[in-house]
């Protein structure tokens, strides 16, 4: 929050009645004068611009006129998202307004595939044989297919607003993004052209009775909102009730809606139903709500809309688990984005997991489908890639593609998946450096919870509605000390409270142990205001979290037992590693100065890892405490990890004390492909085995306890958060060691006497009741014993 005029603050502040904090926000995006900021704050109709600026756009309404004059068959061609059903929506609706029966087609993705082709003009002109097609919301890369209508006697108008080809089609194109225009605002989306047409051709009132439909598009396509799209939205939330047709406003109600929509409420929860029938197949079945007035069709059409926004749904949740699945088995370290195919993928649902994943590990995201000798997908990037622009700049291995920078679709024949790979990487490898794969925490400015009120927050409402380019502002809290519990009824979810101010972090159990034992929490939030039984109260909802330094344990009980699993495993395959001296190790800092991914430092107790965060303080190594919380590879160090889980991404694991056996690499290995570093000149602390007991009756003890869990068949997600049940579930066990709990755990795991059953990510213990052997059969309870006596 420096660097700002306060006498201009002050005055902004006064003039529009806005706390401090909104003012500065409309300043840092760009809204620095007191008419700039009354535009944006009370957007004008004036804000939109005059169509006629727009390249071709009287040549596009005179052959319209001039088709309409001569009667001529006219068609619309659509896309199958919520911008080209909007979009066709709006002109067959205008046309039908003033009399004039058009036809229109709107592609099967699965049959017909993206845009104009050769075969859907063929069916087109069987089935319509149209003179004049009018495109909306795609178009702008098919030259060739114009040219082939061409052949077959149908002329094409292309409206469009993806981003500009090469070779432009030889015909009539209307586009905002189109050079030499002048037009003053390029990021209309398709459905946003289509209303500047309809403007064109009969005035602005006429346009406007479709406001409503095109802010609805203008929110799904995540175009930015701002300019001409800011004032479509807005006048579009303020007159859904008279603007939408029928069939929208009974999807409005069936989501438990009313007319005072947000933007986030079309983005997460109207755009899906309307898209999925585009995703599983027909989009003519969304078309319906805008056209049809029958409400019992209606009706019928949104519990079809519901249904397939499910099975789309379960089709994502199953491409994404297969995806992830096969992750795990490739050296994610190696390559710039993600790259998979599948015959069983539905590609209609693509786009959504490809996004998923790259927001998951940071890396552009190409997912396809294999449809005979071709692989159809789609791409999604992050931060400032441009994934367009490098798929254009590889075109020799690309059959088609379009898109925007975040965003493309593509098809390649199937022989071409590995050239594909290597051209992709080898592109971005030229053109992006490591930074840009680093992960970015975007927020407005730091605030102080103390300067968090109901005025505030109130105040935040004029800058929607929010998105792309004017998104919802976020704010960054420090914290030294705050309270973590789950939520009783959805345990994947946490509050976290600092003073009297509460955060909501959804999805984040993973960040408790780190919230509860690290010395500072920064925490970047969306402020809100609930109401619980008629009392209002402020609170946080978490956007990312992140800590600094852990603090030092009460005990290192916990720590030390997990080091000693060490022991536990049997596999004795050959390992590698890389043993490692003092000068060694030197030449791995300095690497991982110079490359801030793909390192990852391991610390078994926490002296070492005090020592090594102290001594090396300038690597901004990020933290992590028993798990990895997120799958970027940025470069961290992870004390007392529990499991290997996400070490994929990595391609140097470096271990900062002795391993205890090797047979424990040989594990790490079935779960990473990094380089594996050892310290050759450490010994190990025998500290870590002080305190363990090797007698029957301690053993006997432990048995009890967890035949009692067993019997209550708690789920857990690993052996801590079962100690922790234990814990929880039996307070007369207060005392337990989870040391020694981890040493008679998993020598009666080893022995047969208890059993882990894994049931989708979580586990259930087994008491094998009919078995019985004696503890010195068990070799991890032998080499603890063995131990213990030269201490």
């Amino acid at each position: 929050m420096d660097n700002y005029d306060n006498n201009l603050v002050q005055n902004i502040s006064k003039t529009f009645s806005l706390s401090p904090q909104v003012v500065k926000i409309l300043i840092q995006r760009g809204y620095t004068t007191k008419e700039q900021i009354e535009n944006f704050i009370n957007p004008s109709l004036t804000n939109l611009h005059d169509p006629f600026l727009l390249k071709d756009m009287d040549r596009a309404v005179k052959r319209i006129k001039q088709a309409i004059d001569k009667k001529e068959k006219i068609l619309v061609f659509g896309d199958y998202d919520v911008d080209g059903v909007s979009a066709s929506a709006i002109l067959i609706k205008y046309f039908t307004s003033i009399g004039y029966y058009v036809d229109y087609y709107l592609p099967n993705r699965y049959i017909d595939g993206y845009g104009l082709t050769n075969e859907v003009l063929d069916k087109v002109k069987e089935k319509y044989n149209p003179s004049l097609i009018v495109t909306v919301d795609c178009g702008i890369s098919c030259y060739k297919e114009v040219e082939y209508a061409k052949s077959l006697g149908i002329e094409i108008i292309v409206t469009d607003h993806h981003d500009i080809p090469e070779i432009l089609p030889d015909t009539i194109v209307v586009n905002a993004k189109l050079p030499n225009q002048k037009y003053p605002f390029s990021q209309l989306c398709g459905t946003g052209v289509a209303f500047k047409l309809v403007q064109a051709l009969s005035g602005i009132d006429e346009a406007m009775k479709y406001i409503g439909i095109c802010a609805i598009a203008t929110i799904a396509d995540i175009v930015p909102l701002v300019d001409e799209n800011r004032a479509i939205v807005y006048y579009g939330l303020k007159n859904l009730g008279e603007t939408l047709p029928l069939g929208i406003k009974m999807l409005i109600k069936d989501n438990k809606l009313n007319f005072d929509l947000s933007a986030s409420d079309i983005a997460f929860r109207l755009a899906p139903k309307i898209n999925a029938a585009g995703r599983m197949g027909d989009p003519t079945v969304a078309l319906k709500l805008y056209l049809k007035e029958d409400k019992k069709v209606l009706k019928y059409t949104i519990e079809n809309l519901n249904n397939q926004n499910l099975q789309r749904q379960a089709l994502c949740n199953k491409v994404y688990e297969d995806a992830s699945c096969r992750l795990k088995t490739i050296n994610l370290s190696k390559y710039n984005a993600i790259v998979l195919y599948s015959k069983e993928w539905d590609s209609g649902i693509l786009g959504i997991v490809a996004a998923r994943i790259a927001s998951e590990y940071n890396k552009p995201t190409v997912l396809f489908s294999e449809v005979g000798d071709e692989l159809k997908g789609s791409a999604r990037s992050i931060n400032d890639i441009n994934i367009c622009e490098t798929i254009s700049n590889i075109k020799e291995v690309v059959e088609a593609f379009g898109g925007h920078k975040m965003a493309a679709g593509l098809t390649i024949k199937t022989k071409q998946f590995n050239s594909f790979i290597k051209s992709l990487n080898d592109e971005l490898s030229k053109n992006y450096t490591p930074d840009d794969y680093l992960p970015k925490r975007e927020y407005d400015f730091d605030i102080n919870p103390s300067e968090i009120n109901e005025k505030l927050v109130r105040d935040l409402e004029v800058l929607e509605p929010c998105g792309c380019g004017n998104p919802k502002p976020l704010f960054n809290l420090s914290f030294e000390k705050v309270n973590v519990s789950t939520m009783s009824n959805h345990p994947n979810h946490i509050n976290i409270v600092a003073g009297s101010f509460g955060i909501v972090a959804f999805n984040s159990a993973e960040y408790t142990a780190l919230l509860k034992n690290t010395t500072k929490q920064s925490i970047i939030v969306e402020l809100q205001i609930s109401e619980f039984k008629g009392k209002k109260y402020l609170k946080g909802i978490s956007k990312d979290i992140l800590t600094e330094q852990i603090t030092k344990p009460k005990n290192n009980d916990i720590v030390y037992g997990e080091y000693i699993k060490q022991l536990f495993y049997k596999d004795n395959a050959k390992n590698r590693f890389i043993g490692y001296s003092k000068n060694d190790f030197a030449k791995i800092i300095q690497n991982a100065k110079q490359d801030k991914l793909g390192t990852l430092f391991v610390a078994n107790t926490y002296e070492t890892y005090n020592q090594f965060i102290t001594q090396y303080s300038d690597l901004q190594l990020a933290h992590s405490l028993f798990n990895i919380n997120e799958n970027y590879g940025t470069n961290r160090v992870l004390l007392a990890p529990i499991n290997c889980e996400k070490f994929n991404q990595f391609n140097k694991i470096v271990f900062l004390d002795p391993i205890l056996d090797n047979k424990y690499i040989t594990e790490l290995q079935k779960h990473t492909f990094a380089k594996i570093y050892i310290p050759q000149y450490k010994k190990i602390n025998t500290n870590i085995f002080k305190g363990l007991s090797t007698e029957r009756s301690v053993f006997g003890e432990y048995f009890k306890v967890l035949s009692d869990i067993a019997t209550k068949q708690v789920s857990f997600e690993n052996e801590l958060t079962l100690f922790k049940n234990i814990k929880l579930l039996n307070p007369q066990f207060k005392n337990l060691s989870f040391k020694q709990y981890i040493y008679c755990l998993y020598t009666f795991v080893e022995l047969g006497i208890f059993s882990v059953d894994k049931d989708d990510e979580f586990y259930t213990l087994i008491e094998n009741k009919m078995v019985f052997a004696n503890l010195n059969t068990s070799s991890f309870y032998n080499a603890i014993a063995l131990i213990l006596k030269t201490l």
